[in-house]
């Protein structure tokens, strides 16, 4: 078992590390020291815990109930650098690849102020896709002041206490007897002035309760002039209880005024104006109106925000891509993909129509809600994205392909193995076998094969062998057995690369016909070679496949 101290020293390292890597170029020996030290670090700790699993606070950092970091320095604290995103937990498996730890502490040593203005640690680490590195993320990412608590507990005293009061006036409502005849007197237009006015500068807020006096007032009101003045405060007090984080009252207000029109609780006449205010939930006004409030850090619970799009209609997706490239945080994105995903259900066309947009990060939201969605007919318009000049939108399609198409789209994903950008190349391998057809398998194999194959990255490399993985039959053995042989003269190093990589796939495969091999390669002076046939030689002696 590891010692605490151990640990403690190792996230010293990963500070450490931190710095390193913005000094130091890649080709410094400085910068290949403290990848190989990190790596060495962490490999250690989850082959004796099987996995390395850090629970992380705004200032601690746990392993298991043990405080193992504590700092408070917003600059230099580890801790909060990960929880300002939204990381509470990370997950170190066994098995861990070099290049995995080292993509790891690239991102964690980014200067995201500079070198990554519309990402963050998150994202970056989603696209990364890793296989031996799990994350948790909290989609509700909101740093506590100092004195928050105290301060929310004050507001929720006050607010009670509030409450207090009003359940004392309908008590003493509820005292006094009714006259037999009560009139009816209409209230001027400065009165329902007058009555907004009281309300915004109340601390409580009382929407809920003017929209149950406007739809009273309706019910009484006579004329088209009233339909609109009354309708017409409606819709202020629908933005005004967005703008002020009061969804509850919005979604009361809309699905009152659908169910009245069902149930024909108001004259024909009135309907059209009740639709008028319904539609009006959708406009643009509506929609920043929700922007705001959820870059200003507002927090609603999932089930008002699943709510809340079920009041929406398909009439707001445009205003709603719109927005999505305005947001400021990683949470309000969040927030608005789920409406989109949830609206787009019933117009695929209409979020699509938001590939088009000249933004690439919206471009690729876009993307990953029609993945969300699932809907097949979105594949036409997927697959004009993998041409998009920015390689991050390329990749994110590349995904949704790979998991939403099938044998029709694996030839389009084929020429997406010649990109120039190695990530791109690599979706492509994952989707290609995602997708899992015959075709997928041939394409896989017969890559391998290819002449070029042996220059490509170990990394890339490494990434065919484990989708060839996925079919493991008898040929993809032989394959396997064929490349484990192979010597060369020439190109020794990248020969040793492919060989390693063909050591992981045999261990995945649970090949016992390449233990024999594997024996004779575990002492090679190939230290990339020397570790994955250790690893594989460890996995097929353990069952651990």
């Amino acid at each position: 078992m590891v010692e605490t101290e151990e640990i403690k020293d190792l996230l010293q390292s990963l500070i450490k590390a931190k710095k390193n890597l913005r000094l130091y170029p890649e080709n410094n020996p400085i910068y290949k020291k403290t990848i190989d030290t990190i790596y060495g670090r962490i490999s250690s700790a989850v082959e004796a815990e099987g996995s390395l699993t850090f629970r992380i606070r705004q200032y601690d950092i746990f392993l298991q109930d043990d405080l193992i970091y504590h700092n408070e320095d917003k600059e230099e604290s580890l801790s909060l650098f990960f929880f300002k995103d939204g990381v509470r937990e990370i997950t170190f498996k066994q098995g861990i690849p070099l290049e995995e730890v080292e993509d790891f502490l690239k991102i964690i040593s980014m200067d995201f102020d500079k070198e990554a203005l519309d990402d963050d640690v998150v994202t970056l680490m989603w696209e990364r896709d890793f296989h031996f590195i799990d994350y948790l993320v909290d989609d509700t990412i909101l740093l506590e002041d100092e004195g928050y608590e105290e301060m929310a507990t004050k507001e929720a005293k006050g607010a009670y206490a509030g409450g207090e009061e009003v359940l004392r006036a309908y008590d003493d409502a509820l005292g006094i007897e009714r006259s037999s005849a009560i009139s009816i007197v209409p209230l001027t237009n400065n009165d329902l002035k007058s009555i907004i006015e009281e309300i915004e500068n109340e601390p409580t807020d009382k929407t809920f309760l003017l929209m149950q006096i406007l739809f009273d007032m309706l019910a009484e009101a006579q004329g088209k002039a009233e339909f609109q003045e009354i309708t017409d405060f409606m819709k202020k007090t629908i933005v005004y209880s967005i703008s002020h984080g009061n969804l509850d009252t919005v979604i009361y207000t809309i699905k009152k005024i659908r169910n009245s029109i069902k149930r024909s609780l108001y004259p024909d006449e009135v309907n059209p104006y009740l639709k008028g205010v319904d539609y009006h939930l959708n406009s643009a006004g509506c929609i920043l109106a929700l922007g705001d409030i959820l870059d200003s850090g507002a927090e609603f619970e999932a089930d008002t925000l699943h709510e809340f799009s079920h009041v929406l209609s398909k009439a707001s997706i445009p205003p709603l891509i719109s927005l999505l490239g305005e947001l400021k945080n990683i949470s309000s994105r969040k927030a608005v993909i789920k409406i989109i995903s949830e609206l787009g259900k019933q117009d695929i066309n209409a979020v699509a129509n938001g590939l088009s947009d000249r933004r690439w990060y919206v471009v690729r939201n876009i993307i990953y809600i029609l993945r969300q969605i699932g809907d097949r007919r979105a594949i036409e318009y997927l697959t004009r994205s993998i041409r998009h000049p920015d390689k991050r939108v390329r990749k994110e399609a590349i995904r949704a392909l790979g998991e939403m198409g099938s044998g029709d789209v694996v030839s389009i994903l084929k020429g997406c193995l010649t990109d120039s950008d190695e990530s791109i190349r690599v979706a492509a391998v994952r989707a290609i076998g995602h997708i899992g057809t015959i075709v997928s398998k041939k394409i896989i194999t017969d890559c391998i094969r290819g002449k070029d194959f042996r220059d490509l990255s170990f990394s890339e490399k490494r990434e065919y062998f484990e989708t060839l993985a996925r079919w493991p039959e008898g040929d993809t053995e032989e394959l396997v057995l064929r490349v484990l042989k192979k010597q060369t003269f020439f190109k020794r190093i990248k020969n040793d690369e492919t060989r390693a990589a063909a050591a992981y796939c045999a261990a995945l495969i649970g090949s016992k016909e390449a233990a024999g091999i594997l024996e004779k390669l575990k002492d090679s002076k190939n230290r990339i070679l020397k570790e994955h046939v250790i690893s594989a030689i460890n996995r097929l002696n353990n069952g651990k496949i």
